[in-house]
């Protein structure tokens, strides 16, 4: 919803060895939005997500009369970034409000905080990081129930420059995601998917342009399930990731991996293959600006006899400057999320597709409202329970002071 300003040889200062609650934070100083306190760059900032109306605020099936309410969703959050002679912090913290008129019971009120250390030794960087998010949110695109959620990260490692366009480096990630008060299909979210994660990478970046950078990269995971440890897995992966600078015409991430995915459960098949992201963003002229994102992932069910899933989704946007500040904005959607990892259940594939599109006021700090409608649908052939349509109608803004 917003840009940050960043310096020029951006590609070249990537964050390496984050972990997927630090890989967020801010990997060199902005330059906009920001206040300066000393070497202290600090970016207050308010996301109103939604505020708005729901048709569906259960996911349910037309059969069971879905529930429609009104609901108001705001984050405020503050950004921190300082570089010293032997030491570059970054920093966020923020809050999760939620409020729905009638159905209470979804309300929460949580938080998020990241930060990182590195300790700038000449060539030699140690790091470490940590985060903890406390949401009430639906885990992915299976569930359609809200649950409360806690996620940890802790992840540290070490960096050697070879020089001011190349490194190599080492990280271990350490995650833990926990469940609770929530149920799916009659299913206890809470011992199903909880779990924790160990991940042991190395690898090595390098400039290819001024304005791109690679990152390939070797390790292994494992997830090891509290309560079922039936479930647990591991495997290996290598991945390469491309960063495009935001100076380019082209701006983006790339990452490409292939994957192998082992069950502790001999009814389950394993994962060989290919994984990864796309999202680049491709500036027509003045006048318009095109998204594509493109995603292959493995996620895992809440239901044990489905194991795991591969969700493949697809989205395209443009968003057209009609006159001034003003612009409006069309997007499409569509994922697939396939079951074929367990022998228990037959193979199958639901989908969910999304259509929307919003009337936007670009303010002068690089931030847009904007009257958003979105439409979407869930189709399952195993579980007609799945399926549903849900309509929103809302207001969104991302506030920097």
């Amino acid at each position: 919803m917003g840009l940050v300003g960043v310096a020029p040889d951006a590609v070249a200062q990537v964050n390496v060895g984050s972990g997927p609650l630090t890989g967020m934070l801010a990997e060199v100083e902005p330059t906009a939005g920001v206040l300066s306190l000393g070497p202290v760059k600090v970016a207050p900032g308010l996301i109103i997500r939604e505020l708005g109306w729901d048709s569906n605020v259960f996911d349910q099936p037309e059969s069971e009369s879905p529930k429609e309410d009104y609901l108001a969703a705001f984050q405020p959050d503050v950004s921190m970034f300082a570089r010293t002679r032997f030491f570059k912090v970054s920093a966020f913290a923020g809050l999760d409000l939620n409020y729905f008129k009638e159905y209470t019971s979804e309300n929460s009120t949580g938080h998020i905080l990241r930060g990182r250390v590195d300790v700038l030794l000449s060539r030699l960087r140690p790091f470490i990081a940590g985060g903890e998010t406390k949401t009430r949110t639906r885990p992915n695109g299976e569930i359609d129930v809200r649950a409360d959620r806690k996620d940890n990260e802790l992840s540290g490692g070490l960096s050697f420059d070879f020089g001011a366009h190349s490194m190599v480096y080492g990280a271990a990630i350490l995650t833990n995601n926990a469940f609770e008060d929530a149920f799916e299909d009659g299913v206890n979210i809470g011992e199903t998917m909880t779990r924790e994660g160990n991940d042991y990478s190395a690898g090595m970046r390098t400039e290819l342009t001024p304005l791109l950078a690679l990152t390939v990269l070797g390790g292994y995971h494992e997830d090891l399930f509290e309560y079922v440890p039936e479930r647990n897995t591991d495997g290996y992966y290598a991945t390469a990731q491309l960063r495009f600078a935001p100076e380019g015409l082209i701006n983006g991430d790339a990452s490409f991996s292939y994957r192998t995915m082992n069950a502790v459960d001999p009814l389950v098949r394993g994962f060989r293959g290919l994984v990864g992201n796309l999202a680049l963003s491709y500036a027509l002229m003045e006048m318009g600006r095109f998204n594509l994102a493109l995603g292959r992932n493995l996620q895992y069910s809440f239901d044990t006899a489905e194991a795991y899933y591969v969700a493949n989704t697809f989205s395209l946007g443009y968003t057209h400057r009609v006159v001034g500040p003003l612009d409006v904005q069309v997007r499409g959607a569509r994922s697939r999320f396939v079951y074929e990892a367990s022998e228990r259940n037959p193979d199958h594939t639901d989908t969910l597709d999304m259509a929307a599109g919003s009337v936007g006021y670009n303010l002068k700090n690089r931030t847009r409202v904007a009257l958003n409608y979105e439409f979407a649908r869930r189709c399952s052939p195993a579980f007609v329970d799945r399926n549903y349509d849900r309509t929103r109608v809302f207001l969104s803004w991302l506030f920097a002071f």
